[in-house]
């Protein structure tokens, strides 16, 4: 039974051997496989990363190009609006002298109506005294050619 034994162990040995040969080849056939395909994707990764670290950078430099500008067009448009206020202001200046003058003129010509007014009105009075006077002194000729106590 040994003899026989070992006729039937010994070519199932060689088998099992050679079946772990082929899985000791594969596994390192496989092995290397990973590895070949760990490095490919660290490449892809890191050419990904860096693709999009430079497609960010750009964008960043966009974002700073631009805040750059506004704020240069802001200092611009401020300095606008100023000038803008300034000759407002100046407009506001000229209206209001305009309208005091517009005042004052109002003003002299109800002074002019009044003045008017009261000339008129004294020179009624006057026409009135003068009309009194006249009508006394011919009163006063009258009596000074009728004798006292000649009327009766």
């Amino acid at each position: 039974f040994r003899v026989h034994r070992a006729r039937v162990v010994r070519p199932v040995l060689q088998m099992f051997g050679a079946v772990l040969q082929t899985h000791a080849d594969t596994q390192k056939g496989l092995r290397e496989d990973a590895e070949t395909s760990r490095g490919t994707a660290l490449a892809l990764v890191s050419g990904l990363t860096e693709s999009l670290v430079n497609t960010l950078n750009g964008g960043v430099a966009d974002v700073f190009e631009d805040q750059k500008r506004i704020a240069q067009e802001a200092l611009h448009l401020k300095s606008k609006s100023q000038k803008f206020a300034n000759v407002t202001g100046e407009w506001v200046t000229i209206v209001e002298g305009f309208d005091a003058r517009l005042v004052a003129i109002g003003n002299f010509e109800a002074w002019i109506k009044k003045i008017e007014f009261d000339l008129n009105n004294l020179g009624g009075a006057m026409g009135e005294v003068l009309t009194k006077q006249a009508a006394a002194v011919a009163e006063g000729k009258r009596e000074e050619k009728v004798p006292p106590g000649g009327d009766e």
